[in-house]
């Protein structure tokens, strides 16, 4: 219990940096505000609760004016995708980057075991997923940016957002085989950074993708794993599926995952750091 009090002590720091507004609905009755539905949901993600359940346990973490379960619901579901991006910003806690990695992902919408699916012969239901995309602090391994998509799309529709939409913008980005282009590396480049992505097979055309042909940096894209490691602890600490039905609710449960997770390792890179230099 006292690890969640102190969780919702860093969400609160988090909050005012953030300068989170206290009401996001201008007419009504504001009985709660915004940082008080915040926390309701950051403690719903971390402790891996449905919203009736997280009702019932938050007077115990000092909670006095407990909000109905579809008041949160409906928060979720209203909650602006810039406010969800500027707390992403700030979570990061990131003033310069100098490697970058981005990477995508799939986040199931059920929640259905393959036990089930195989018994109803529906594999149809193994398809139902969201698309992420992560830009990701390679030396730090904490998110700068993300983009939740209902549909997949090619994952290199998403690199202008997550280079635009991030608080920094890494000296040197890492990219899988996937994001493959001369377009992409003309981008970076014009961004004044650098890219690094191994080519197709037969590769004959672009300066950039034949400057990775014959001089790729593998020591150094090696450390693209890294964000897959990033992927593979949120889900392992959060799940790997979605309970909420709509995008933005949806939204709402990723973003969240996303905040904690930098939370956390913000405060154990501060830990390890403190111990390399006892030594």
């Amino acid at each position: 219990m006292t690890e969640q009090r102190t969780l919702i002590q860093k969400l609160t720091g988090l909050l005012r940096k953030a300068r989170v507004p206290r009401f996001l609905h201008h007419f009504g009755p504001r009985k709660f505000t915004t940082w008080q539905h915040l926390k309701c949901v950051f403690l719903k993600e971390r402790l891996k609760l449905d919203w009736r359940g997280l009702v019932e346990l938050l007077p115990y973490f000092g909670i006095k004016k407990v909000p109905h379960f579809t008041t949160l619901i409906k928060f979720a579901k209203r909650m602006p995708a810039w406010l969800w991006t500027a707390l992403l910003q700030w979570s990061s806690a990131v003033e310069t980057c100098l490697v970058g990695a981005i990477d995508a992902t799939g986040l199931s919408r059920t929640a259905a075991s393959l036990y089930y699916v195989k018994r109803i012969d529906r594999e149809t239901l193994l398809q139902r997923y969201v698309k992420l995309s992560l830009l990701v602090d390679v030396q730090r391994r904490r998110v700068l940016a993300a983009r939740l998509r209902a549909k997949p799309v090619h994952d290199v529709r998403d690199i202008i957002y997550l280079t635009t939409h991030s608080k920094v913008l890494p000296e040197t980005n890492l990219l899988d085989k996937g994001y493959d282009s001369q377009k992409v590396h003309a981008y970076f480049r014009n961004q004044g950074v650098y890219s690094i992505i191994p080519v197709r097979k037969r590769c004959k055309r672009g300066q950039y993708r034949k400057e990775m042909r014959d001089h790729f940096d593998h020591s150094q894209y090696w450390q693209r794993n890294l964000a897959e490691t990033v992927i593979s602890s949120i889900k392992r600490k959060y799940g790997s599926h979605l309970k909420s039905k709509y995008i933005r609710s949806q939204r709402s449960e990723t973003y969240a995952r996303l905040i904690l997770h930098n939370i956390s390792q913000a405060y154990a890179w501060l830990i390890a750091r403190l111990f390399h230099q006892s030594l």
